[in-house]
C-alpha cells in the first residue's frame, strides 16, 4: 500500500461510521520494497494515518509478508503502527487490547502458512484472560478459493474453545461463507479490501461489522468492490450477485437489507 492511500476508504466512511476498525497489514511498513525473489510487499509509512483517519485502529501483522524486509521487520512495523495511533496485533506484538464502549476488547492475528501454531491455544487463552471479548483473525495462503482450507478449520476449532466470539480469516484473497455458530460468529474468507500490487485480480471482498452483545452478536456482510492497483474501495457493484454467491457457498441463513445482509 503506497503513500496514495488517502481517500481509498473515503466510499465505504458512512457504511463504517462509530467502528472500531480492525485489518490485516500484508507486509511490513518501510519506505522502498527490499530487495530479493518472488513478491515482496511493503506499506509506506503515510499510509498509516490514512487507515487511522478511516476509523481502523488495530492492525494483525501476522502473515507469510511479514519478514519480506527481514527478520526485524515486524518490530519495525509495530512501532511504525503505534506512532500513528494504532495498535498492532499478532508476531511479537502478541494481541492487541482495546476498550469498545466500556468493554475490553482482545484482538488476536496468527499466520497458518505452517499450520495452526503450537501456542495457539496458549497465546488465545491468554489473551481471552485480559479482555472482556475475544476476536481472532487468521491470515491463510493459498490460491484464491470460496472453500476454508484445513488449517484454518483447525484454527477456528481452537479459537472457539477459547471463547472467541467473532472469528475473521484472510489471506487466499477470495471471500468464503459465514457462519454463526452459538454465541459466536465466523467470516471464513474476507477477500481484498486495498491492495496496490498487481498480484491479485480478485475484486470482491466483504467488510464485516459487528456489534457484541452479551447473549448475542449482531453481525452484518458488506460486499464491497476491492481498492485494486490504487484505486479506491466502493460497494460492490452488484451487492445482491455477491450475496447471492455467499449464500451458494454455504453460508448461515442470510437476511438481505439493501447493500448489507446480516446473518
Amino acid at each position: 500500500m503506497g503513500d496514495r492511500a488517502a481517500g481509498r476508504l473515503d466510499a465505504l466512511g458512512p457504511l463504517l461510521s462509530g467502528a472500531t476498525g480492525v485489518i490485516n497489514l500484508e507486509g511490513p511498513v518501510g519506505p522502498e520494497p527490499s530487495p530479493g525473489e518472488g513478491v515482496r510487499l511493503h506499506n509506506d509509512p503515510a499510509a498509516l494515518w490514512a487507515l487511522h483517519d478511516a476509523g481502523v485502529r488495530v492492525v494483525g501483522i501476522a502473515n507469510n509478508h511479514a519478514m519480506d524486509a527481514g527478520e526485524g521487520a515486524p518490530s519495525a512495523t509495530a512501532a511504525a503502527l503505534r506512532e500513528a495511533g494504532l495498535v498492532p496485533a499478532g508476531l511479537d506484538a502478541a494481541e492487541a487490547v482495546v476498550v469498545v464502549r466500556g468493554k475490553k476488547v482482545a484482538v488476536t492475528a496468527h499466520d497458518l502458512a505452517r499450520g495452526a501454531p503450537p501456542t495457539l491455544r496458549d497465546d488465545l487463552a491468554r489473551a481471552a484472560s485480559k479482555a472482556d471479548v475475544l476476536v481472532a483473525t487468521f491470515h491463510v495462503t493459498g490460491p484464491p478459493s470460496y472453500l476454508p482450507r484445513p488449517e484454518l478449520r483447525e484454527a477456528v476449532e481452537v479459537a472457539l474453545g477459547a471463547g472467541a466470539r467473532v472469528v475473521a480469516a484472510h489471506g487466499t484473497h477470495a471471500v468464503a461463507p459465514v457462519e454463526r455458530r452459538d454465541g459466536s460468529i465466523i467470516a471464513w474468507g474476507l477477500g481484498n479490501l486495498l491492495f496496490s500490487c498487481d498480484c491479485t485480480e480478485e475484486i470482491d471482498g466483504a467488510i464485516l461489522r459487528a456489534s457484541i452483545g452479551q447473549e448475542r452478536v449482531d453481525a452484518q456482510i458488506i460486499p464491497i468492490d476491492a481498492g485494486l492497483r490504487g484505486g479506491a474501495a466502493r460497494l460492490s457493484h452488484d451487492p445482491a450477485l455477491l450475496i447471492d454467491l455467499f449464500e451458494a457457498i454455504g453460508s448461515s441463513p442470510l437476511e438481505r437489507n439493501g447493500t448489507v445482509a446480516r446473518f
